[in-house]
This record gives C-alpha cells, sequence and structure tokens, in this order.
C-alpha cells in the first residue's frame, strides 16, 4: 500500500515498508492496515464448481509494471483496441487479438490508466500532466499541466474532460485543448490513499468523493455545489488510523447514490439534497457493483456482500476471502468477478455469494477490475505486465 504524507505543503509519496519503520520508532504501527501477503484461497465446495476457463491468448507487454496496491492501472478497451499504462510512463495500445499497434512515453507515471474515448487516449501523470494522443496511432493531440499528480483515470462526458489531483482539487477541462473549464476544491488530510474515487457523472451533475471522507454533487457544465455530505468522520489517535478516504467510485443506483470510504462506512444519498437514506459500517476501496438492483461489495478485509439498496442490510456474505487482498471487483454477464494480489480470478454467484469458479494466472498478481468482453471472455492484466484474455463457460 502507497500513502502519502504531507508535512506543511510538502506532499511525497511514502512505501508502505518505509512507512512502517518511520511510525514503528513513534511506537504506533498498530494501527496501519497492511497490505496481505499473497496466499492461495481454500478449495471450493464440492459441487459448486460449476466454471472452466481457457486462456485464448496472453501477451507480455514491453514496460515496467508493478502492482501498487490501491492504484493498479485500469486496462481501456474499445472498437477492438485495449490500452494499458506501465510503471514508468510508458501507454501501451494493442488490438483485441493481442497484437501491439503503438506504444509512446509519457513525463511520469499514469494515474490508474488511461482512457479511451472518440477516438482519443486520455491519460494524467504523477507530474500533474493531462495528454490527449490519437488511439489510431499515438499521436499527441495537447497536453495540459495541472497544479498536482493525476490520481484519477480521465472520465470523458458530455464535452468535458474530469480528473482529480493529489492536493484535492476536481478540474474540468476542454477535451478540444485541454483548456480548464472549472475547478472544484477540498482541504486535503495529512495522510491520504493513493487513490481517490474517479468521479461519476449522472443526469447533469458530478459526484466526487474525497480523502476527507465526503462526496459532493456538483453541477457538470459550471463545477457549482449542489450539496456535500460526510461519508465518514476520521476518527483515531493518529493519522493512519484518521484515514476515511472515499477512494470508491460513486454508484448511481435509481434515485440514490452510493458512496464508501475507507475506514469508514457504505452509504446511500438521494440525488436532489443529499439527505442520508442509510449507512453501514464497512471499509472499502474498491467500487461497488450493481446490477439488476442488487448491490454487491467488496470490502478492504476480502469479504464480498450483497447489500439491499433500501436499507443496507446485508443480504449474505462470503468471508471465505478474508484476509485476500482484492485488487478488481466487477461484473460480466450473469457473474461477479473477483482478482487478488496472488494472481487469482475468482467467479461469485450473485444470488447465493458462493464461488463457482477459480484458477491462477499469474504468480505476480493481477493488476485490477477485469474487462468484459461479453461472451463470457475477459481481458485480465498481470502484475508482471501480461495480458490474458481469458473465457469463462459454465461446467
Amino acid at each position: 500500500m502507497t500513502l502519502r504524507i504531507s508535512l506543511s505543503s510538502f506532499r511525497r509519496p511514502v512505501a508502505l515498508g518505509f512507512l512502517a519503520i518511520l511510525l514503528n520508532g513513534c511506537g504506533i504501527t498498530s494501527w496501519f492496515h497492511s497490505t496481505p501477503s499473497p496466499k492461495a484461497p481454500p478449495p471450493i465446495t464440492k459441487g459448486q464448481d460449476k466454471v472452466s476457463f481457457s486462456t485464448e491468448w496472453q501477451s507480455r507487454l514491453y514496460g515496467i509494471w508493478q502492482v501498487d496496491p490501491y492504484q493498479g492501472t485500469l486496462v481501456a478497451h474499445g472498437q477492438g483496441q485495449v490500452v494499458v499504462a506501465d510503471a514508468s510512463g510508458h501507454l501501451v495500445s494493442m488490438t483485441d487479438s493481442g497484437h501491439q499497434m503503438w506504444m509512446r512515453s509519457l513525463d511520469g507515471r499514469t494515474a490508474r490508466g488511461p482512457t479511451l474515448a472518440g477516438g482519443v487516449v486520455y491519460a494524467g501523470t504523477d507530474a500533474g500532466k493531462v495528454y490527449a494522443l490519437t488511439a489510431k496511432d499515438g499521436h499527441k493531440l495537447w497536453a495540459v499541466q495541472l497544479s498536482s499528480e493525476v490520481l484519477t483515470p480521465v472520465v470523458a462526458v458530455d464535452g468535458h474532460l474530469l480528473v482529480q489531483t493529489a492536493d484535492g482539487h476536481l478540474w474540468a477541462l476542454d477535451p478540444k485543448d485541454g483548456k480548464v473549464q472549472w475547478t472544484f476544491s477540498m482541504n486535503e488530510p495529512s495522510l491520504i490513499l493513493r487513490t481517490v474515487a474517479t468521479p461519476t457523472v449522472h443526469d447533469g451533475v458530478v459526484y466526487a468523493g474525497f480523502a476527507d471522507g465526503t462526496v459532493v454533487a456538483l453541477s457538470l457544465s459550471s463545477g457549482a455545489e449542489l450539496w456535500r455530505e460526510q461519508v465518514a468522520i476520521p476518527h483515531g489517535s493518529n493519522e493512519l488510523a484518521r484515514m476515511v478516504d472515499v477512494a470508491a467510485r460513486p454508484v448511481i443506483a435509481k434515485d440514490q447514490v452510493i458512496a464508501a470510504a475507507y475506514q469508514g462506512n457504505l452509504a446511500a444519498y438521494a440525488l436532489q439534497g443529499g439527505t442520508q437514506n442509510w449507512s453501514v459500517p464497512m471499509s472499502v476501496y474498491q467500487t461497488p457493483v450493481l446490477d439488476d438492483g442488487h448491490l454487491f461489495v467488496a470490502d478492504a478485509d476480502g469479504r464480498i456482500s450483497s447489500v439491499d439498496l433500501n436499507s443496507g442490510d446485508v443480504l449474505w456474505r462470503n468471508d471465505r476471502l478474508s484476509g485476500h487482498y482484492i485488487t478488481g471487483f466487477g461484473l460480466c454477464g450473469s457473474d461477479l468477478l473477483a482478482t487478488d494480489n496472488a494472481g487469482y480470478l475468482y467467479v461469485v454467484d450473485p444470488q447465493t455469494g458462493h464461488r463457482v469458479g477459480q484458477t491462477r494466472l499469474s504468480d505476480s498478481g493481477i493488476q485490477s477490475t477485469p474487462v468484459c468482453l461479453g461472451n463470457g471472455q475477459i481481458l485480465a492484466f498481470s502484475d508482471a505486465g501480461t495480458l490474458y484474455r481469458i473465457k469463462l463457460a459454465k461446467r
């Protein structure tokens, strides 16, 4: 897990191992949440192994790859093209059959991976720049310098590009040239997770989470604040215990928005006015999954739950992966998918919560949520930089 420390106006990333040594001297190491070590999962219950896996192709990509536990690179996919970014600032484009199209170097590491929209690849870096390149050949269209490290993928929506930076700013940029349309800012705590929630847009409103535990609704056209609510209140005797980042992307469910905070709560708010409908204690950094009126959540301890949208009550909970570090959580067809830092891909039945399939793709860990291509096909990306195309089939 990579954290960020701020002393006055000084901000820089600090590796967890170094931070543990630093805090051990202060006698407070017992408060921090460390990333679980990779380990094999328990076997699937006899008779419930209902999904088989086959690798259609795999491709080892050039670059320096690594899993930052709260910031594995996302895979961008669209129109038969796949784009990923490595830890040293390379953008790599491939066909969805695994053949490389082009590669470009940026001036820093790309936060959470690139975005592919309208024939353009957008990417933000830890040097504070946002780039726009043609998807066809990687030609640079423009680049703009922002105030701090870009921590979210670029969200392209209705003539706006939305990004959040490490200094608590949310930016709206013009897709044509990168010019700033508006900004919104929040005061950041001294210690934050390296990632923040990617903004969600619905009916002309931006819903964004921040490191102080708040979720904010803003006008997409102007950036004017409509409402804000506290998902979690910091508590504890040290900065690590007080971390309550809203790191999961807000999810729109009917007439409410679902927000979640690390070491905090899972909560639902009315889209109009932000009235809290319910809140339950749950530490979450993976974006919840919504399917057919049902909400599914993978928490920071590796447990997967089904949550009632009207009350927040837990309908079922699978704790068989408790203690595993979940690196990705999503939906493909009628199956829930989860990945972990031991390199396993899991398939979970959304009706019962039982694991119905699992396979180890890589011993280096899986970076982020697999991309669903449809017809049981997914793309998964390992920590070692290998991209897999996997076919799921019912037994």
